[in-house]
């Protein structure tokens, strides 16, 4: 990657202060575009940024002679750069370890969207594309977002309140435990910052107001990075996230970028959307020429070859479930209510019913939302349209009226 935004000053003294107790970063003549910091306790140095990137590029200098009796460790080398190694004859050696695998969107020789979808999916996968996102313009005022040189300071907090809540959903929904949360005044503070250096995009998509998909990429001099990515689960059968990697795909070929780097991870929208894999690699270069550097670099060797074993048993996935488990321990289950859906036959007397907000009702009974749009997508109407009664109190009954159906949610 040219230019790579995970190199950047921005990004290179942001992270720092948020995650090391270093003000800066230590560089080394022999590795260009790369600074390190040094481990807490053991003779060996981390590049900058760690494995919070989403891909580091870097350059041997074989003339600089600044490596004696060094170790580097360098997270998430993409496969795809190539890196002229070490010269032969020099004592420094590279380990060069698998750790994820990485997909990638190449546009050579794709003019649009429309061009890339005949070229790379299937004839069902775009059908059933076009027609989700038919019905979500049909069902929903939907507005697309794409924040790229310029975001106001009052919109941008508004937006990465917008994210951080759907991440939040997104994850209880999964039942998965992640870092974002936790790591979010980094990105808050990175992301602004980023934006207006031309270095990241945020993509927003909204409907009737209601931010339901939004994503975060890293933009290069050839390439587009998608880094954090989330959904509404409500509007699950709208396709909604695919609908935002479309936007991207948009994005990416409107500015003459030649990849579309979907990052690390392996998931199933993936498979459907790109057309080349590689791998994310961990670079460990050392000097052999000193015993110390040689031993530290052998231990890490060993180390990530194990994480590498673990994650290729799923040990990563059942960790992530499990650090879930443990943190929601101490909250109270909220009492799941059981429903059935009933079709309405007549409606006589329906306006006689107590008409009622269905956004105030789903702060009662979240699954509300979810059924009220899946039914929206298998008979498509403006959701303006619908109209929610009420019968009863402690275990009421829903009838949501529209012009296209007609039916009644019971809650039990």
């Amino acid at each position: 990657m040219i230019n790579n935004p995970f190199t950047s000053k921005i990004y290179e003294l942001t992270w720092l202060k948020h995650f090391s107790r270093h003000k800066e970063g230590v560089a080394f003549n022999y590795v260009d575009g790369l600074k390190f910091y040094k481990h807490s306790f053991l003779p060996y140095f981390i590049n900058v940024g760690r494995n919070s990137t989403n891909g580091i590029t870097y350059a041997l200098d074989h003339d600089a002679r600044d490596f004696k009796n060094k170790t580097l460790l360098i997270y998430d080398v993409p496969s795809y750069f190539k890196i002229e190694p070490p010269i032969e004859g020099s004592p420094i050696e590279l380990y060069e370890i698998q750790q994820y695998k990485g997909y990638l969107a190449d546009f050579e020789g794709v003019e649009n969207l429309e061009s890339y979808l005949l070229k790379e999916l299937n004839t069902k996968s775009r059908n059933k594309f076009r027609s989700a996102l038919r019905k979500f313009e049909a069902c929903f005022d939907v507005e697309y977002n794409i924040y790229k040189d310029f975001i106001s300071k009052e919109d941008y907090s508004n937006v990465m309140k917008d994210f951080k809540d759907i991440i939040t959903r997104r994850f209880e929904t999964l039942k998965l435990d992640t870092n974002l949360i936790t790591e979010w005044p980094f990105y808050t503070e990175l992301i602004y910052n980023m934006i207006l250096d031309e270095k990241a995009i945020l993509v927003s998509i909204k409907a009737n107001g209601k931010p339901v998909s939004m994503s975060l990429a890293f933009l290069g001099s050839v390439s587009l990075v998608g880094a954090i990515k989330a959904f509404d689960s409500d509007f699950y059968k709208f396709n909604v996230g695919h609908i935002e990697i479309s936007k991207l795909i948009e994005f990416c070929l409107q500015n003459n970028l030649r990849y579309f780097d979907f990052s690390k991870g392996t998931y199933k929208y993936k498979d459907r959307w790109t057309n080349s894999e590689y791998n994310y690699n961990c670079h460990i270069l050392y000097d052999s020429s000193s015993f110390t550097s040689r031993m530290t670099a052998k231990l890490l060797a060993c180390f990530f070859n194990f994480k590498q074993y673990l994650r290729d048993k799923n040990f990563n996935l059942f960790l992530v479930k499990l650090k879930f488990k443990l943190k929601h321990l101490i909250v109270c289950p909220s009492n799941k209510r059981q429903f059935e859906l009933k079709s309405i036959n007549n409606l006589d007397g329906i306006d006689n019913l107590l008409q009622v907000n269905i956004e105030e009702e789903c702060i009662k009974y979240p699954f509300l939302n979810r059924i009220i749009y899946d039914g929206l997508f298998k008979k498509p109407e403006p959701f303006k349209n619908l109209k929610v009664y009420k019968l009863g109190d402690s275990e009421p009954t829903y009838y949501v009226v529209g012009k296209a159906s007609s039916y009644a949610i019971e809650i039990i």
